[in-house]
C-alpha cells in the first residue's frame, strides 16, 4: 500500500529521499528556502548527483511527485512526515540542529496529523526524544546512509537499515515505509539509533586519523604505505572494506560532526574521550600535510606558482562544502604563493576564493612550480604528463589521493604520493 510522505528539508539527504520514496509512494517535496524550490521547480536540484535530476523529473512527470513551496498544503494529509535537512555544522564541526527544531515546530503549527515523523538528519543524540516530547505523532530516527556520487544506489543497498523507535521495537509503518530498501532491519532505541550513526562515522574517522599517521611513519621509513593498507586489509580481523588508506585525513561536516557530537555528549555526562580527542587532534594536523609536502620539495614558497587539480568533495560531485582541497588551498594563504585550480565540475568561484581558476588542466600545468592532485577525477589519470611537464617551471607532483601512483611519469618529474618515500614513484 502506497503511503503519502511529505519529505522536509530538499539538500543532497532530502532530494535523494524524495527521489527513492518516489518509486513505491506518493512523496509531496518541501524546502523553506524558496531558492532551493524555485530551482527544483525548474529542474535543478540544488546539488549534482548522477540520476537525480533525471529521476526527480520522471517522479514528476509520472504524479509520484510534486514539489509543494507551501508547507501547510505539503503536510497535509501526509501519512508521513520525513526530516531530511542536511544539518549545518559551525567552525568546530558541532551539529547546528536549529533548523530541525523550527521546521518540526512549524509542520505542527500547520497541523500536520501524520502517523509518524520520520528523521534522518545527522542529529546529536537525543534530538529525536526531544521532539517526541512536543508532541503530535510518534517520532522514529532512520539515520542517513548515502555516498556523494554513489548516493541513489546506497538508499536503496544497505547492508543494514537502522530504525530507531520510541520503544525499540519493531514497526510496521516502518516496515511498509522502506519496503523495496534492501538491507536487514535493526531496530534500536531512539537514542541507541543515534548512537549507532555516532558511534559508526567516528569508527570510520579513527581509521582514516590511524592511516595517516602509518603514512607518515612510512614515507620516514622508506616503506610504502600503499601496500602496507593492502596488506592489513587482507587481515580476516580487519576487512578489505576497512577505511585504511593514505590520505589526507577526514573532511568536516559528516565524520567530524559525529565526532564531536559523541564528545559533546560525554562532556554532558562527565565521560572522557581521549581516544575521540586525539582522532580530532591528528586530523586538524594532517590538514596541514600538503603545505609540508610543499616546503619541502620547494623550500620559500614565496613567489611560487601552485596549481590544484580538483576542488570538490570527491569525484562525481559538484560540491564544495568542506572540501578538502579548500582546506589544502586555505593553508597557503600567507606564504606569498599564487594558487590556481582546476576542476571539471566547477566553473566559478566566490569572490572571496583567494585563488584563481583555469579553464583545463593544461593551463594549471601551465608555469606552475608543483601540481597538486586534490581530487581524483577519472579525468585526470588520462593526462599526458610527458607534454604538460615541460610546460612547468619546477617539475613537482604532489599527489594527495595517490591517484598516480602506478601512472608512468617523465623522469625529470619529481613525484610525491601519500605515504611513499620522499622523491620516489
Amino acid at each position: 500500500m502506497a503511503l503519502k510522505i511529505c519529505v522536509i528539508g530538499l539538500w543532497h539527504l532530502g532530494c535523494v529521499t524524495m527521489c527513492g520514496m518516489a518509486r513505491k509512494h506518493r512523496v509531496v517535496g518541501f524546502d523553506p528556502d524558496a531558492k532551493i524550490m524555485a530551482g527544483l521547480l525548474a529542474g535543478k536540484p540544488p546539488i549534482f548527483e548522477p540520476g537525480l535530476e533525471e529521476g526527480i523529473a520522471k517522479a514528476v512527470k509520472e504524479g509520484r511527485l510534486e514539489l509543494e513551496p507551501d508547507l501547510a498544503r505539503a503536510v497535509s494529509g501526509a501519512d508521513v512526515i520525513w526530516f531530511t535537512f542536511d544539518l549545518p555544522v559551525n567552525e568546530k564541526d558541532e551539529p547546528q540542529a536549529g533548523i530541525l527544531e523550527g521546521a518540526f515546530a512549524d509542520a505542527l503549527k500547520a497541523k500536520a496529523t501524520p502517523q509518524a515523523f520520520v528523521v534522518s538528519s545527522q542529529a546529536p543524540v537525543g534530538t529525536c526524544r526531544a521532539l517526541l516530547k512536543k508532541g503530535g505523532a510518534p517520532v522514529f530516527y532512520i539515520p542517513e546512509n548515502l555516498r556523494l556520487g554513489n548516493a541513489l544506489q546506497c538508499f536503496f543497498e544497505q547492508e543494514r537499515l537502522v530504525i530507531g523507535t520510541p520503544d525499540g521495537g519493531q514497526s510496521g509503518l516502518m516496515l511498509e515505509l522502506m519496503d523495496g530498501v534492501e538491507g536487514e532491519r535493526v531496530f534500536l532505541s531512539l537514542e541507541s539509533a543515534e548512537m549507532a550513526k555516532h558511534a559508526l562515522n567516528s569508527y570510520l574517522a579513527l581509521m582514516i586519523s590511524f592511516s595517516g599517521e602509518i603514512s607518515d611513519i612510512c614515507e620516514a621509513a622508506g616503506a610504502d604505505a600503499i601496500k602496507v593498507m593492502d596488506a592489513l586489509k587482507k587481515e580476516r580481523r580487519v576487512s578489505p572494506h576497512a577505511p585504511l588508506s593514505p590520505g589526507l585525513g577526514f573532511g568536516g561536516g559528516t565524520l567530524a560532526r559525529d565526532v564531536q557530537a559523541l564528545r559533546a555528549a560525554a562532556r554532558r555526562s562527565g565521560a572522557s574521550t581521549p581516544v575521540l580527542d586525539a582522532a580530532i587532534e591528528s586530523n586538524n594536523n594532517r590538514k596541514g600535510y600538503v603545505k609540508r609536502r610543499l616546503m619541502s620539495a620547494l623550500g620559500n614558497l614565496e613567489g611560487k606558482k601552485i596549481s590544484f587539480l580538483g576542488l570538490t568533495y570527491k569525484p562525481g560531485t559538484d560540491t564544495l562544502r568542506r572540501s578538502l582541497a579548500l582546506e589544502m588551498i586555505a593553508g597557503l594563504q600567507g606564504t606569498g604563493a599564487e594558487v590556481r585550480a582546476y576542476d571539471p565540475a566547477v566553473r566559478k568561484l566566490g569572490g572571496e576564493a583567494g585563488f584563481s581558476l583555469c579553464s583545463s588542466a593544461a593551463q594549471a600545468f601551465a608555469g606552475a612550480d608543483a601540481v597538486v592532485v586534490a581530487t581524483a577525477w577519472p579525468e585526470f589519470l588520462e593526462l599526458d604528463l610527458e607534454k604538460l611537464a615541460p610546460t612547468m617551471r619546477a617539475q613537482v607532483l604532489i599527489d594527495a589521493r595517490n591517484a598516480m601512483a602506478g601512472k608512468k611519469l617523465p623522469k625529470q618529474m619529481k613525484y610525491f604520493g601519500v605515504g611513499v618515500s620522499r622523491g620516489k614513484i
